[in-house]
Formats: C-alpha cells, structure tokens, sequence
C-alpha cells in the first residue's frame, strides 16, 4: 500500500506535494548508506558523498512483477 508523505525535504524544506509517497521519498545513499527523508529534485541531485539516492522502487526494479 502507497503512504503519502507528509512533511518537509530534509535538504531543500520543501513540503511534499499531494503525490509523493513515503516509499518515494525515504531513500538511502547507494555509496554511504546514509538515510534520509527527501523530495523528487533533491534525490535527483544525490547524495553530498557523490553517491546516488536510492528509493525502494530503484533498489527493487522488479517489485511489482
């Protein structure tokens, strides 16, 4: 079940938007692994240690399948 997010960005302190989800925006850093809580243009931008932010859906490409 999809769980809309409710909040700010822990980056930018934009407040998420009707269609973000908590599954979409808790990500974990693919090169640090640290976790944090952040909007869709923020995980764009990735993580400050270089690494790439991942959601469930980018770390599970065949979940739904």
């Amino acid at each position: 079940m999809l769980l809309a997010a409710k909040g700010n960005c822990s980056k930018c302190g934009s407040a998420f938007g009707p269609l973000d989800t908590l599954q979409s925006t808790n990500v974990e850093c693919s090169k640090c692994k640290a976790k944090i809580v952040v909007c869709k243009s923020c995980k764009n931008k990735g993580c400050k240690c270089g690494g790439r932010l991942l959601d469930p859906w980018d770390k599970n490409p065949n979940i739904m399948f």
